[in-house]
């Protein structure tokens, strides 16, 4: 799986091949082998997903090459639409706040880009996938965030949404069909007779 993680004015790719707890980790271009273990208490998944505990800090114990260290990660409460994370992460005396997106959220983010009010948009597949289910069909109505595809894609199903609310102007796909990325899917508009859009840049297509 690739990650895009900003720390601080810095962003960086990760590719992380995991296997156990020794990962093999590609840091923007370079490689390297990364063992960590949560020590005396459960893991940061499991902190993370109690309702009790939500920002309770993991401590783990980290080995890069031949150097060993001890890192107390905490997930921070954030309200990102995109799919992202952020975590605050203490190595010593040193503290960072780090935001990690992985690449199948990024892709599914960039469906939406922002809301829109007026003019077609069309969504389209963020990555190469089976049509799962249509949930629209043209002519239906639908609000600002709805679902209207079901994309079976990476081992996981993903509900594609419309960003702007309006009518189902075309559904270009069926259920069972294998579509590219950047395949158009579903297009949504204004209703029939709503003022129509004056200029090329009023009209929006979502793609990837």
């Amino acid at each position: 799986m690739r990650y895009s993680v900003k720390v601080g004015d810095r962003t960086l790719v990760i590719a992380l091949d995991e296997n156990g707890p020794q990962r093999r980790v590609t840091l923007d271009g370079r490689e390297l082998t990364v063992d960590w273990r949560p020590v005396g208490a459960a893991s940061l998944a499991a902190e993370a997903a109690s309702a009790d505990t939500p920002t309770r800090a993991g401590h783990y114990s980290v080995l890069v090459g031949d150097h060993s260290y001890e890192a107390y990660i905490r997930p921070l409460p954030n309200e990102d639409n995109n799919g992202a994370r952020t975590f605050e992460v203490s190595f010593g005396p040193t503290t960072f706040e780090v935001t990690l997106q992985d690449e199948r959220a990024q892709a599914l983010a960039s469906l939406t880009g922002g809301a829109h009010g007026a003019g077609d948009v069309t969504i389209r597949a963020p990555m190469p996938g089976l049509v799962g289910q249509v949930l629209v069909e043209e002519g239906a109505t639908v609000e600002r965030g709805q679902a209207v595809i079901v994309l079976e894609a990476m081992k996981m199903e993903n509900d594609l949404t419309t960003p702007r609310a309006g009518v189902v102007k075309s559904v270009r796909v069926s259920k069972g069909q294998t579509v590219n990325q950047g395949e158009a899917l579903v297009a949504v508009g204004d209703p029939t007779g709503a003022e129509q859009p004056t200029s090329e840049e009023d009209e929006d297509d979502t793609s990837v």
